[in-house]
């Protein structure tokens, strides 16, 4: 079997308290067409998303691009960094800018929530601990192979002791409220790539894998989330197993008692002469994946989510959600999906 050309395991992906009676007379009466207020202030739209190398990055700012048309756009790499949420706001209101939609491209709407709530003006009380990059991280692949905690590659700092004040912005800001996990739309895609893979299913077994949480309650809900996406999967054919898995990644034993599973599903069906196919929930690329499954046979493609236009509208969405309920003015045409001609 092969991916793309590439043997199996050969693949390489390139990789204030804002809302306040202040913000609802500032909007002013709002009508269905989401009419600029009296103020004419205007809208913006900042993107927080995980980051990695050129090629990661690149495929995020790719698929914002359409909503460029429409309004400000700025991208903050990071998991709630205040080093990179600082500029990018900043050029927000170099742009006129004053009410900001924060669409946050992660998989689960509470990773990384309540710090981003900080950060932003949002809350007053930091959260019990800040997580920070200590710096560039290495190549996943290598670093799975290392054994290495990764959770050590970044730093738990303790807020009390160590305190980081929120950015500096006069600017209205709200945050979406759902993560990638929670949109039927977004589950398409996962049934796109199956498509793209399968050859018989009758003879096939589907595992989509995903990042996962070290909290048990929030990882069941990852779990619970993507199975029922999942089942969308059925559509494609009569597989012999459609199974979501979290790997827990950044959490060195309960990524064990993960793996343990994952080996005992990837034996069950190759026993039995099942192939496995393996797509990722990932914003992007396969992750880590080909270097946790050495030594496995299986067939996947490499791609997460995005390249998808799928994930452009989604974002869309998001923003709109948040115009809405802040009764904003709403830059977009009328709704109207950025995926369609």
């Amino acid at each position: 079997m092969a991916i793309s050309g590439h043997p199996i395991g050969k693949i390489t992906v390139k990789k204030r308290f804002v809302f306040s009676l202040l913000t609802v007379i500032l909007a002013g009466p709002v009508t269905a067409e989401f009419r600029e207020s009296d103020t004419g202030e205007k809208s913006g739209l900042l993107i927080m998303a995980h980051g990695g190398d050129e090629v990661w990055n690149a495929a995020v700012l790719e698929a914002i691009r359409p909503l460029r048309a429409s309004l400000p756009v700025e991208v903050a790499f990071g998991m709630a960094d205040p080093h990179s949420l600082q500029p990018a706001v900043r050029r927000l209101e170099e742009q006129s800018v004053r009410r900001i939609a924060v669409v946050r491209l992660f998989v689960s709407a509470a990773s990384f929530r309540e710090q981003t709530e900080y950060f932003l003006g949002l809350r007053e009380a930091p959260p019990k601990h800040f997580l920070l990059h200590g710096g560039p991280l290495p190549n996943e692949e290598e670093h799975y192979r290392s054994g290495v905690d990764p959770f050590s590659l970044v730093r738990l700092v303790n807020s009390q002791e160590q305190p980081i004040p929120p950015i500096e912005t006069d600017s209205l800001i709200d945050l979406n409220r759902e993560g990638l996990y929670d949109s039927d739309e977004i589950g398409q895609i996962l049934v796109e790539r199956v498509q793209s893979l399968s050859k018989n299913p009758l003879r096939e077994a589907i595992l989509v894998l995903a990042h996962g949480e070290g909290d048990d309650e929030l990882n069941q809900q990852w779990t619970e989330r993507i199975g029922r996406l999942v089942k969308g999967i059925e559509s494609v054919g009569e597989f012999r197993e459609v199974r979501a898995e979290t790997l827990r990644e950044d959490w060195f034993r309960k990524r064990e008692e993960a793996m343990g599973r994952i080996r005992h599903f990837f034996g069950r069906h190759q026993e039995a002469g099942v192939s496995v196919l393996v797509v990722p929930f990932r914003v992007f690329g396969f992750g880590p994946y080909r270097a946790v499954l050495e030594g496995l046979d299986y067939v996947a493609d490499g791609k997460g989510l995005l390249p998808h236009l799928a994930v452009t509208d989604w974002v869309r969405q998001q923003a709109e959600a948040i115009f809405q309920r802040n009764e904003w003015a709403n830059p977009f045409q009328s709704g109207d999906s950025v995926g369609q001609p």
